[in-house]
């Protein structure tokens, strides 16, 4: 029974973490994603308790745990799984609706681990095992897509200006949310018509869910991401950024690559840090597009209360960063349209090697310009070292005459 409690729980976790790793701003908040994660399991209690009375007053033995499970039990549960939202994705910590996605799965799959002891308790030892890698994998993955839902609904997910009304929304959230969950109860109680093709099918149908979940996350980030380069785009000073880092924080989800030379001339710890510098900067910059478009008084404080947090802290890890780093990390996007080259070159890298390469053409066509046959990209990063450096040397120069 062991394994099967760890199945049941640990599972549904790794699934939590898929989604809130998909966030790679990291604008929602770890302690609301555990008071999420702990409201579902409450959730369970309170649902259980209705769904039991409206049994009871049904009174009709099987029959009536049929209506229930396909009728009533879907609306009751969306409805309280749902409820912290309303509390978490109205407050500032919430920036955008994919964190009401993150917030939505956490507590379904509060919910659904709670629901697998509960099926767990009922069952002996080999009976659980299959109770609960099934539910683990399948209705754990259902009830998590679901209110997640949900979360994107009252988070703000672009609905023709329906997410200015938070009470509406989360009735249209609801409503698809309910919708998916009747299909799956019907599809589930019924599974004996369909054999064991019925797990199958349940199965798709999770993960069809989750599918699109995952989908609307993506585009949410994409569309989050060209609004970040649109803030950016000539305006970066408001923000203390260079030309450069405002650069690299309009490619939060290259970081990896775009760092590696960071890290080979400083270092891992180095890197970490100038990555944090970055993800502060661009966590800052969506604070301040929030606080421009919302109207609510109440909102537009705490926002306000958090720029102002944020700004102390990215002043702080830039400190620790050091200005000689933090001058090399400005040149590794250099101020000219060459930028686009190096990066294209990088990509092309990756593939693999080809049969022609473009740089072997570019250079035999060049070869009469560069007589010492040195490549564009090394000549490119020959010239970002010396601005480096000599940008490093002027800020000792500085320090040394104060």
């Amino acid at each position: 029974m062991s394994y099967s409690i760890l199945v049941a729980s640990v599972i549904p976790l790794l699934f939590l973490y898929l989604v809130k790793w998909l966030n790679f701003f990291e604008t929602h908040k770890a302690r609301l994603v555990v008071v999420a994660l702990l409201w579902g399991a409450v959730s369970l209690w309170l649902s259980y308790m209705v769904d039991h009375s409206i049994r009871m007053a049904l009174d009709a033995g099987e029959l009536g745990k049929q209506i229930v499970s396909t009728h009533y039990a879907p609306v009751v549960e969306e409805i309280f799984k749902s409820l912290i939202l309303l509390y978490l994705v109205r407050r500032a910590d919430t920036t955008f609706f994919v964190d009401g996605a993150v917030y939505g799965f956490a507590s379904g799959i509060g919910f659904a681990i709670a629901e697998n002891m509960l099926y767990l308790s009922r069952v002996d030892a080999a009976t659980g095992e299959i109770i609960g890698t099934t539910r683990a994998f399948v209705s754990s993955v259902m009830h998590g897509s679901t209110t997640a839902i949900v979360g994107m609904a009252l988070a703000g997910f672009p609905m023709g200006g329906l997410n200015k009304h938070p009470v509406v929304a989360w009735v249209i959230g609801l409503a698809i949310a309910i919708s998916l969950h009747m299909a799956y109860n019907n599809t589930a109680f019924h599974h004996f018509v369909f054999g064991q093709t019925g797990v199958v099918i349940l199965a798709v149908f999770a993960f069809t869910t989750l599918a699109l979940v995952v989908l609307a996350i993506l585009w949410g980030l994409r569309r989050e991401r060209w609004r970040l380069r649109k803030s950016l785009s000539g305006k970066s000073g408001k923000t203390g950024l260079s030309r450069g880092e405002a650069m690299l924080v309009q490619h939060m989800d290259d970081l990896d690559d775009l760092l590696a030379p960071v890290e080979q001339r400083f270092g891992e710890l180095k890197r970490e840090q100038v990555a944090n510098v970055m993800l502060l900067t661009a966590q800052l910059s969506m604070k301040q597009d929030l606080i421009r478009t919302t109207k609510d008084p109440e909102l537009r404080v705490d926002v306000a209360a958090q720029i102002t947090e944020l700004k102390r802290d990215l002043k702080r890890q830039r400190g620790e960063v050091g200005m000689y780093v933090m001058s090399y990390v400005r040149s590794i996007m250099p101020k000219t349209t060459w930028s686009l080259w190096v990066r294209a070159g990088q990509s092309l890298a990756k593939l693999g090697a080809a049969k022609m390469n473009l740089w072997d053409v570019l250079k035999a066509r060049l070869v009469g310009h560069n007589p010492s046959g040195e490549s564009l990209h090394a000549g490119i990063r020959r010239e970002l070292d010396a601005r480096a450096s000599a940008s490093a040397a002027a800020l000792l120069a500085t320090e040394g005459e104060e």
